[in-house]
């Protein structure tokens, strides 16, 4: 039995340990945002306070399981290179077919951003992780010093002012700056050359979204007197606004919608099409079918007939992403929201 207890006692003081490490990031993190949001305006300040403990330790645990995406992404790509360049090019078809109506914008800034340089922008975002990850090396060897010799890391003894400046110069005299100039300055560079195709590309969404706010807001300005009255006073001044931002917001939302279910009829028809012709020449090339794809209807058909399915599964989801894939797809929709934004506003 006591075998047995000095075990599990052995097998705890790991994760206690790691438990203790993580408090003490925690910790830190929380004292450099303090320290950061005493900078901030007065009215602010409370608030950033209260909200330190929450950002340190979403950061954490953020930093923690990013390794790990990492190499599920890794590995997804090893077990796609795997696949034969037909097959995945379907798989690709196939996507586009049942969820191009959900991510018309995200779609739409890939194929923008290829023409923007997206092999180089690639280059840059690898630059600007390795300079990263160089920055977290360093910072975690400064965590463990001990240049005193009293027992104590030498950050837990500092003030949050000596710590904010300790980890900005351990990140200054770790990076190269000319590299993360050059990445971030080509990573802007290509988002302004998306953000004006995508502008261009969408300006007919927007421009219904401002004529159908305007068209409501006439006879709902109507109201205006009336709300004025259920609202304090002194804040009667903002109904007009209010009211006139409001019907913009929901209306370009309304033109957003009629986008998606254009962009949900094209992406099925291009992604249905594309699926066909590309089965049908991996069927061809490995002999399980005789005929060609410019001798044979059988792409054609299979195509169209994935679209029609495509569509209707897109419709019946409202196109938005079934439950499972809008937990594993959500910084696809994080990155829709966010080109949508971009570009409306």
């Amino acid at each position: 039995m006591a075998g047995g207890n000095t075990k599990k006692a052995v097998a705890k003081a790991p994760a206690g340990k790691a438990e203790q490490e993580v408090d003490a990031q925690k910790l830190r993190l929380v004292k450099l945002i303090e320290e950061v949001g005493e900078k901030a305006p007065a009215n602010l300040r409370p608030h950033i306070r209260t909200a330190a403990p929450y950002l340190a330790t979403v950061w954490v645990y953020f930093t923690m399981a990013l390794p790990y995406v990492i190499q599920g992404i890794q590995i997804t790509q090893e077990l796609l290179a795997k696949l034969p360049e037909k097959i995945l090019w379907a798989f690709v078809g196939f996507l586009v077919c049942f969820f191009g109506g959900v991510f018309p914008a995200t779609i739409a800034a890939v194929e923008a951003w290829q023409l923007c340089g997206g092999k180089e922008a690639l280059v840059h975002v690898a630059e600007l992780w390795n300079e990263f990850q160089k920055v977290q090396d360093a910072s975690k060897k400064d965590d463990d010093a001990d240049a005193d010799k009293d027992g104590k890391a030498d950050v837990s003894e500092m003030t949050p002012q000596q710590l904010v400046q300790r980890k900005i110069a351990v990140a200054m005299m770790t990076v190269e700056p000319e590299r993360i100039s050059t990445a971030v300055g080509g990573l802007y560079i290509g988002w302004v050359g998306v953000l004006a195709i995508l502008k261009i590309q969408f300006a007919k969404t927007v421009t219904l979204g401002e004529i159908i706010g305007g068209a409501i807001y006439k006879p709902a300005s109507k109201f205006e007197p009336m709300i004025e009255t259920m609202v304090p006073q002194e804040y009667s001044k903002w109904v007009p606004v209010g009211l006139r931002w409001t019907i913009k917001l929901m209306a370009i939302s309304t033109a957003w919608m009629i986008q998606r279910v254009i962009s949900a009829i094209h992406s099925s028809i291009r992604g249905g099409l594309m699926f066909g012709k590309y089965l049908v020449d991996y069927l061809h090339e490995t002999g399980y079918l005789k005929a060609e794809t410019k001798d044979t209807y059988i792409d054609e058909a299979i195509g169209w007939g994935v679209a029609f399915l495509g569509f209707l599964t897109q419709c019946a989801f409202g196109f938005h992403l079934p439950f499972l894939f809008n937990i594993f797809l959500w910084p696809l929709q994080l990155v829709e929201a966010i080109v949508v934004y971009s570009v409306a506003y």
